[in-house]
């Protein structure tokens, strides 16, 4: 059978439940005998393959429901008996005309993973599945908050787009060169941090050879956390009530992360040291002081994928353009003043 409404990739704003019913169900009459109701349930051939039937759906002659019989009951009945003397009588129903929202709050109570929709006659018309519920609830809720704002989220990608590829070469410099100068910045003062720390490096030569390690691990990490946040900023997932919460779980997914990334790092450089370039003296500490670094930068990058983007769009800015460039800048001052530190510290007798 066929849906009765909708393309699943359009919600129409305040939808009833008549009109995303499906029709993938099975309802036979009250005079049916339970073996022709089984018959006809083995029988049905469902155009979704994602569709799971609970219940045979019982009506009378004029298509009015009037009772449910679930398959386990229908296989303990005898064969010949009708349906009409084993179903549930007066079945909960869901009226054709209800909002999705009330329906969905309804099935939701009661805790059934679908119900019947009849018109307010009586007559059966489709079912309305839980999951399919909540799915539509959720895009008309994203749908509402971009709404309240004036636009809808086509609008926005649709203007950024425009504004990126249709724009005059000035205005294109002016959306995006501001921040590739501020990378460019923070390039140089990754550069003066380096310089600062010139007879460590010139002490412990063997510091360099990890600094690339250092500074792409943070900025892979860094532009993960942005795109997720954006993503999510975008669709209304993350808002002023739950910022907070996922600036504190981003904290603790970029630790998880340098913890890993760290221990692997430090391993492998360990063993390099050791083996390859036969240098076990320090090898240790030099492991762990690119450990400890990992960390720490996997962790800041983290936070500041989200905060920044986050910063951006307060202040009216465009996050995805705003993003990457300053992420990189904080990241990879931090990272180096951190790892050129560390090191400082901790191989002071050979400096």
């Amino acid at each position: 059978m066929s849906d009765i409404a909708t393309d699943g990739g359009e919600a129409a704003h305040h939808q009833t439940v008549g009109e995303v019913a499906t029709e993938e169900y099975v309802a036979v009459e009250e005079t049916t005998t339970v073996e022709s109701a089984i018959d006809r349930f083995q029988a049905f051939d469902p155009t979704d393959d994602d569709t799971t039937i609970y219940y045979i759906y019982v009506t009378d002659d004029q298509g009015r429901l009037t009772g449910v019989l679930s398959f386990r009951e229908a296989l303990n009945a005898d064969n010949d008996t009708p349906v009409s003397d084993v179903m549930v009588e007066d079945p909960v129903a869901l009226n054709a005309e209800l909002d999705v929202e009330a329906a969905a709050r309804q099935i939701r109570e009661l805790d059934f993973p679908a119900l019947p929709v009849t018109k307010s006659d009586g007559t059966l018309v489709g079912i309305a599945r839980a999951d399919d519920m909540v799915s539509i609830v959720e895009e008309e809720a994203t749908e509402d908050i971009f709404k309240s704002a004036g636009f809808t989220f086509a609008d926005v990608e649709s203007a950024r787009s425009e504004a990126i590829l249709e724009s005059s070469i000035t205005k294109i410099l002016r959306l995006r060169l501001p921040w590739l100068l501020v990378a460019l910045a923070g390039g140089l003062m990754a550069g003066l941090v380096i310089e600062g720390f010139e007879d460590t490096l010139e002490a412990v030569i063997v510091l360099g050879f990890f600094i690339p390690v250092i500074m792409d691990m943070g900025g892979n990490v860094g532009t993960q956390a942005s795109t997720i946040f954006v993503r999510g900023l975008a669709l209304g997932h993350i808002d002023d009530q739950n910022a907070m919460s996922h600036f504190w779980r981003e904290t603790k997914v970029g630790l998880a992360i340098g913890t890993i990334i760290g221990a692997v790092g430090a391993g492998a450089a360990y063993l390099w040291l050791v083996f390859l370039r036969g240098e076990p003296g320090d090898a240790g500490t030099i492991a762990f002081v690119l450990f400890v670094s990992l960390v720490a930068v996997c962790t800041i990058a983290s936070l500041v994928g989200y905060v920044i983007p986050w910063l951006a769009n307060k202040a009216g800015y465009d996050p995805a353009a705003v993003s990457d460039p300053l992420v990189t800048t904080v990241k990879d001052v931090t990272a180096l003043v951190i790892y050129f530190g560390l090191a400082t510290v901790l191989l002071a007798h050979l400096l």
